[in-house]
């Protein structure tokens, strides 16, 4: 995907929340671990270049608020995230204790659903925690190896984001929207623990 200067232009101006986007791989702390943010792109759609954010167990974009408490630090409208490389799994950027990972259940009752779990919560019986990489072309964020997604209208003026699961309309929802997760470096970073219910 290639993007005008126009386009570079606008979202850099929408990553204030995560720090201009750099050509640089999103930052990392060691080798096996990457911190990032992450924008929705959809051209000609509201959800276009939308910071993902974390609340109440799913992740959303276009929240005019995220339910999270940072630890001190000013309120943040989108939320930060951490790839595990070796294993393939994607946790909230937290304190550690506890840890928020995400999971998704492509099941047949799931439908795609992707959720967190906090602490020692256990994930559901079809969940799965593996299976998250970032497209190093590209830099967007992949599941199980498509860098699909859909954003399905949720509350207010907020998109559900789910992975693509070959369903058009998960779990109920309607007017989903695909849309691909462009990686963004998150330069300065803030932990925090986000809503869990």
């Amino acid at each position: 995907m290639q993007f005008t200067t126009l386009a570079l232009s606008a979202l850099s101006a929408a990553t204030g929340v995560f720090g201009a986007p750099t050509s640089q791989e999103a930052g990392t702390t060691s080798p096996d671990q990457v911190i990032f943010g992450v924008m929705s792109i959809r051209s000609a759609s509201p959800v276009h270049l939308t910071a993902w954010g974390a609340e109440h167990k799913g992740i959303f974009t276009n929240l005019s608020k995220q339910d999270a408490d940072c630890y001190n630090n000013p309120a943040q409208n989108s939320a930060t995230f951490v790839l595990n490389k070796a294993d393939g799994t994607l946790s909230l950027y937290t304190e550690g204790k506890p840890w928020q990972q995400l999971f998704v259940d492509r099941s047949g009752m799931g439908q795609g659903m992707m959720q967190y779990t906090t602490g020692a919560e256990p994930a559901p019986r079809n969940a799965e925690r593996g299976g998250w990489a970032i497209d190093e072309a590209s830099q967007h964020l992949t599941f199980a190896g498509s860098d699909t997604f859909l954003a399905c209208p949720s509350d207010a003026d907020s998109y559900r984001i789910l992975p693509y699961v070959g369903i058009e309309n998960p779990a109920g929802y309607t007017g989903c929207l695909s849309i691909a997760a462009r990686v963004v470096v998150a330069e300065n970073p803030v932990k925090c623990l986000y809503s869990q219910n």
